[in-house]
């Protein structure tokens, strides 16, 4: 049946063929018919026709139960809105296609394959359109693969063609080369001519883009000479104009005129206004090279005239479509009026004018129209903006809630397994069952918001006393914010409301809220819990003086996996507040919110008070709120000190993570072999980091207040704490994190949940590269060669830094390391610490080894004194000068002068 079609090559022949066979009533064969009659429409732009016709095919197809011609049906659909301009409703089609292509019994045919790969192209064509690069790029190689497996080499070539224009897209050009390459390959196989001057084409600009034009000109000559054999004029053009576009970039306008000649002729043969276009610039440039500035204006203004016309043949191919049908419709019926008035009486030009009006008015609620619907599109762009980004900032927070607890869970397990005990059993078991709750807490609350969701969940109502209810359950959480400091108050305007709630949603109401308020507030301040009834309703408003909410998140913060921007004081996944506004629709009420930055935040919850009669249960109060919370099951109270040495030589790592678990983890890594301090944020970190000094940092990066990304910046750009090696322990998984750790200072990247040998090792080494580095400076030191000893960036220019002073202020007997210290601008501990981290002395040391030097080369260079040489090198006393260069070179300075140099 496809190959009789096939036969017929025009609009008429094929209704002709659609007439016969639905009089013959040949249900396959009008299937087919009205697939060719909508491909020949396509191919002459006219896409409404093609659309209509499409569309009556997928009907007759649906009603066959043709599955392989529903799925062609659908994806010639979303390809003819996808020529003009509508991606959603291409997207729409395309994936209706692909979801049969799943869903087709026969999965092994040719044909169901083809179908599938076809529907996958469209789509990554979509998102190629939409500049979506990493989605096109990840469908067209589904496609690709597609293409591979059914051994189709001119599908690969198409496929392995777009790649390379995602790359090329991207700046990437060495990776467009090889995918250009690999199409190249795949179109001499399947002997396609036409895809074979295209690749040559993409190879001449890539040249082109890089000024090359000696090897641009030579493929673009291989793409002409190969289209000229071929009918398809249109293609051929493409060379044609860029070997004229070249030819004007070198100066030989000459050759660029004879392009352009033919360009212009075979344009206006083929009726091609976006070549057509392309041309006259190209005249535009020549005429302005040769001076000729009237004919280059000339020129200018009709590749201006073309271009627009390509924007409205363009983007506006639908409408047009429509225009034509009405105008046509139209001007029928004035033909109609006018020989009708031109019969009867003078009335001709009062309808002529009446008609004209009425297409003006018509033609601006066109325009008003696309404006509206541009306007719709924008947004919904938008929106999908929003969503991607919301959904991928809730995927890596859950990550890093789920990485977490699962570090401390593997991590002990693992020790256990291997007998290594570093915490006593109730403490072990005790961490391991506090992230084990936590993990479980949050899948609850994941399928809290799915159940809510999709009403799966049937409210469980009660009758009962709602003060009651509260009272007991505010009073759990009385002792978690006596622990943090926190005044905890509640208040009821009524001893008594008597009235239908159903305990499980109103608890889970109140503990989002109250939590939320709980890690909002700091430390001294209040919250204030308010119930009253009036006016037929319940309201419950908690109220704390915390932190405050930003104005800009606070239309969100209801919304399903939201992360507010406005403050980064705390970390979650977004699903508590959505889940309480879920919650309160159901019960039919609604939930509030007044907050300012600083001041704090008030939530209301309003819900109506009803005495249903068909409710049988009756609340009473008993053991059925979640126990009280107590230090021990809060991670974010427990203490972790540093430890405390005596040991000068000690290394000391500070361990910066604010979950107190993971942090006690890390310590019992390391405590053995190091002296640990702890700090549980980014900005405690680098106080610590500045008091402490320590010889190794160990961060995570998803911390309140300052991120590990921001230590990292502040400690490479701190003079005092730059020299320190950094590791990044995170639950962030992703290369560009990882990259962006390197970029701003890190020595190592560890993920959650880490091997524990990995942990030590890389600590080991970072510590036994800097020991190593540091010997080598002594010994080049004392040897009087450092110059070879390459230090890095930062710490030779603290080394300089503080050569240089010591070198202005060395003939001063009173200049010590306290004075060295403060012109410095660090104190004399850290002054030390940091000396002795990079060259492995002490700051009096030093300072010695520089006086020394100097001395050195005053007796070889100069035949002062040596009494004079000592108050030179800031020595008062020459003999004590001399006992102390003995000491240090085995020779007196007599005799180091008498030595040849």
């Amino acid at each position: 049946m496809d190959s009789v079609v096939s036969t017929y090559h025009s609009v008429d022949s094929l209704m002709g063929l659609l007439q016969k066979y639905s009089s013959s009533h040949n249900k396959l064969g009008i299937v087919i018919a009205y697939r060719a009659i909508g491909k020949l429409y396509r191919e002459e732009s006219r896409f409404d026709d093609a659309i209509r016709y499409h569309r009556e095919g997928l009907r007759a197809a649906i009603k066959l139960n043709d599955t392989i011609e529903i799925i062609k049906a659908l994806n010639n659909i979303g390809t003819n809105y996808r020529r003009i301009g509508d991606l959603n409703s291409a997207s729409s089609f395309h994936f209706q296609a692909l979801s049969y292509s799943e869903h087709y019994s026969d999965k092994d045919s040719y044909d169901a394959m083809k179908n599938r790969v076809v529907s996958l192209n469209g789509l990554g064509n979509i998102y190629l359109t939409l500049e979506n690069y990493e989605m096109a790029d990840s469908i067209f190689r589904k496609a690709l693969a597609g293409e591979q497996h059914l051994h189709s080499a001119l599908g690969q070539a198409i496929n392995y063609a777009n790649i390379g224009a995602i790359f090329e897209s991207k700046g990437a050009r060495d990776s467009a080369w090889i995918y250009y390459q690999h199409s190249m390959e795949m179109n001499h196989q399947a002997k396609s001519d036409l895809g074979i001057s295209l690749c040559y084409t993409h190879f001449g600009q890539l040249y082109e883009k890089e000024k090359k034009w000696d090897e641009a000109l030579a493929e673009y000559h291989a793409a002409y000479d190969l289209m000229r054999k071929n009918s398809d004029s249109w293609h051929g053009l493409e060379s044609c104009i860029a070997l004229a576009r070249v030819n004007v970039m070198k100066g030989d306008l000459a050759n660029a005129q004879a392009y352009l000649d033919k360009a212009e002729d075979i344009s206006l043969k083929i009726h091609s206004l976006e070549h057509l276009a392309d041309v006259y610039h190209l005249r535009y440039l020549c005429s302005r090279k040769k001076g000729n500035c009237k004919q280059a204006l000339d020129y200018y203004l009709k590749s201006q005239a073309c271009n627009d016309s390509i924007i409205n043949e363009e983007n506006k191919n639908h409408l047009q479509n429509l225009r034509v049908n009405y105008l046509r419709e139209q001007n029928q019926q004035q033909l109609n009026s006018v020989r009708q008035d031109y019969l009867i009486e003078k009335h001709t030009k009062n309808l002529f004018m009446i008609s004209a009006i009425v297409v003006l008015l018509l033609a601006i609620v066109i325009v008003c129209l696309l404006s509206y619907a541009l306007k719709i599109r924008l947004r919904s762009q938008r929106l999908s903006r929003n969503i991607e980004e919301t959904r991928n900032s809730f995927f890596t927070n859950i990550t890093h809630e789920f990485r977490t607890p699962l570090t401390i869970i593997l991590g002990l397990a693992e020790q256990l397994i291997k007998g290594e005990k570093t915490f006593p059993d109730e403490q072990l078991g005790k961490m391991i069952h506090r992230q084990g709750s936590n993990l479980l807490d949050l899948v609850n609350q994941l399928l809290d918001i799915s159940k809510v969701r999709s009403a799966i969940a049937s409210p469980d109502w009660h009758k009962g006393d709602v003060v009651a209810y509260l009272r007991m359950m505010i009073e759990t959480y009385q002792v978690y914010a006596e622990q943090k400091l926190i005044q905890l108050v509640f208040k009821s305007a009524d001893v008594h409301i008597e009235m239908d709630f159903v305990p499980e949603y109103l608890g889970k109401i109140v503990r989002n809220l109250l939590s939320n308020s709980l890690k909002f507030t700091p430390r001294g301040g209040k919250i204030i819990v308010t119930i009253c009834a009036s006016n037929n309703e319940f309201s419950l408003t908690i109220a704390d003086n915390g932190v405050g909410i930003d104005s800009t998140d606070i239309p969100h913060i209801f919304d399903a996996f939201y992360q507010g921007k406005g403050s980064s004081e705390t970390i979650g996944t977004g699903v508590g507040l959505s889940l309480v506004k879920q919650m309160a629709d159901i019960l039919e009420g609604n939930v509030k919110v007044e907050s300012a930055l600083g001041k704090g935040t008030i939530f209301t919850v309003t819900l109506p008070i009803h005495h249903r009669e068909d409710i049988l249960k009756q609340w009473e109060p008993k053991d059925e709120t979640e126990k009280p919370l107590t230090k021990d099951e809060d991670d974010t109270s427990l203490a972790v000190e540093c430890s405390e040495s005596t040991d000068d030589n000690a290394i000391h790592i500070l361990v910066i993570e604010d979950n107190s678990d993971v942090a006690l983890y890390i310590g019992s890594l390391l405590e053995k072999d190091y002296e640990l301090c702890f700090a549980r944020n980014g900005q405690e970190g680098f106080d610590k980091a500045n008091e402490l000094m320590p010889d190794l940092i160990l961060t995570d990066l998803m911390m309140p207040g300052m991120d590990g990304y921001e230590l990292c910046r502040k400690i490479r750009s701190s003079e005092t704490l730059n020299h320190i090696p950094i590791i990044i322990i995170t639950a962030r998984t992703e290369d560009k994190d990882r990259v962006l750790g390197l970029e701003v200072g890190a020595d190592a990247y560890l993920q959650k949940p880490f091997n524990a040998d990995e942990l030590r090792i890389r600590v080991s080494r970072l510590l036994e590269q800097r020991r190593l580095l540091r010997e080598k400076y002594t010994r080049a030191m004392f040897e009087n060669n450092r110059e070879q000893i390459k230090l890095s960036v930062n710490d030779q220019n603290f080394i300089n830094h503080l050569t240089d002073i010591i070198y202005a202020y060395m003939v001063n007997f009173d200049f010590n390391s306290e004075k060295l210290a403060d012109k410095m601008c660090m104190s004399i501990s850290q002054l030390n610490r940091k000396t002795k981290a990079i060259t492995g002395v002490s700051t009096n040391v030093y300072v010695m080894q520089m006086r020394m030097e100097k001395a050195k080369k005053l007796l070889m260079n100069t035949d002062s004194p040596i009494s004079d040489i000592a108050f030179k090198c800031g020595f008062s006393d020459s003999g004590y000068f001399s006992r102390s260069f003995k000491e240090m070179y085995k020779q007196t300075p007599s005799q180091f002068r008498k030595k040849p140099n």
